[in-house]
């Protein structure tokens, strides 16, 4: 009897935690690990490298802030210059000669020029002091070194978007501008021909070294200085030019050819006759053309 008084004992013990340990897991609510609202970590306010976005702010140096302004001026006024700048040049190429507005279409190319002119002396003047602003960042905020990287940043971005200025400037000088008055005073097939076979017959070989000459011009107009240039671009015996007009000033044709420069010269005369005759050559020497009109 004892024996089975303490089986019962046991089985009524077993039970009560049974009904005790189930009722704890019914009642008592899941723990789930605490929940935070997640935080955004603040910005940092750096440049990017590839960014050349006008910033919005200043960097509070005011020699370097007025350098930025002025490189974004350049980059903003040079892009719109191009904009424009092809614009006419589709013009020209759907518009019939015959409806073509030369003159007005000239003017528009002479105030270009000027305009491209000026931009690309203030872009260059910018580059030069490049190196001076960088030293003015380092300089200027030696107290604090936290801000030293993002204002280099500024200054590089704003260097590199001049630079890519000056390349579009030259695009636009030595292309753009040159396509546009090749239309508007188209060299025929026949006098293209004669042009290189008066230089052939001239006797100035097409192979070997090649030399640099500078044609410095001065009382030229735009037209003819483009018309020049045209047709110096058609002889066979130039490989290359690179020119600069200037209204009032020198102009000049940086031009890599076969053959010695009095070579060059008796080119220029023999094939650029409606432009150039022996009375517009001032000098010349070794490198060195200089035409007067």
């Amino acid at each position: 009897m004892k024996i089975k008084a303490f089986y019962l004992i046991c089985l009524t013990l077993v039970l009560i935690l049974l009904v005790t340990e189930g009722y704890s897991q019914t009642n008592t609510p899941p723990v789930t690990a605490a929940t935070t609202p997640a935080v955004t970590p603040a910005a940092i306010t750096t440049n990017n490298p590839n960014n050349l976005t006008r910033p919005s702010d200043d960097l509070g140096l005011p020699e370097v802030d007025a350098y930025v302004t002025n490189c974004y001026n350049v980059y903003d006024q040079t892009n719109q210059a191009s904009t424009q700048l092809n614009a006419i040049e589709q013009q020209v190429i759907v518009t019939k000669k015959i409806n073509m507005d030369n003159n007005g279409i000239e003017k528009q190319l002479t105030a270009f020029n000027l305009q491209l002119t000026t931009l690309n002396t203030d872009g260059q003047a910018l580059v030069a002091s490049s190196s001076d602003m960088t030293a003015n960042v380092t300089n200027d905020l030696k107290g604090h070194p936290f801000k030293i990287p993002s204002a280099l940043i500024r200054v590089r971005n704003s260097t590199k978007a001049v630079k890519l200025s000056l390349k579009n400037i030259h695009t636009m000088l030595t292309v753009t501008m040159v396509n546009i008055n090749h239309r508007l005073h188209p060299l025929s097939a026949a006098d293209s021909a004669k042009s290189k076979s008066d230089s052939t017959a001239r006797g100035v070989a097409n192979t070997g070294k090649t030399m640099k000459t500078a044609i410095s011009i001065t009382g030229i107009n735009f037209s003819s200085f483009n018309s020049l240039s045209t047709e110096l671009s058609n002889i066979s015996s130039i490989k290359s030019i690179n020119k600069k007009f200037k209204s009032s000033g020198t102009s000049t044709i940086d031009v890599v050819h076969y053959g010695t420069t009095d070579d060059l010269l008796n080119t220029v005369l023999s094939n650029c006759k409606d432009l150039v005759s022996g009375k517009n050559v001032g000098s010349s020497e070794s490198g060195k053309i200089s035409l007067a009109f």
